[in-house]
């Protein structure tokens, strides 16, 4: 199950980057790459990896803020003409 949310979101991404939303791709990309490490390694929740791991969520999230912040704008711009 894990594999299938990594592959799809990866597919996700790619078609994301092709269309030129990189901050859309990223939002999409690291947060399923944190979550997939995430459910795949609950044994090494004391090491580094872990928070490695946690780490691409939160960028992932920040990501997302970015991307949704860049629409906002882009939005306010068209509205002003």
């Amino acid at each position: 199950m894990t594999m299938l949310l990594f592959v799809l979101a990866s597919a996700s991404a790619i078609f994301q980057a092709c269309k030129g939303e990189w901050w859309t791709a990223l939002a999409v990309f690291l947060p399923s790459l944190g979550v997939a490490a995430l459910l795949g390694a609950l044994e090494w929740q004391r090491t580094s990896l872990f928070w490695v791991a946690g780490m691409f969520v939160v960028a992932g999230f920040g990501a997302e803020a970015m991307a949704y912040w860049r629409t906002r704008t882009a939005g306010r711009g068209q509205v002003g003409q």
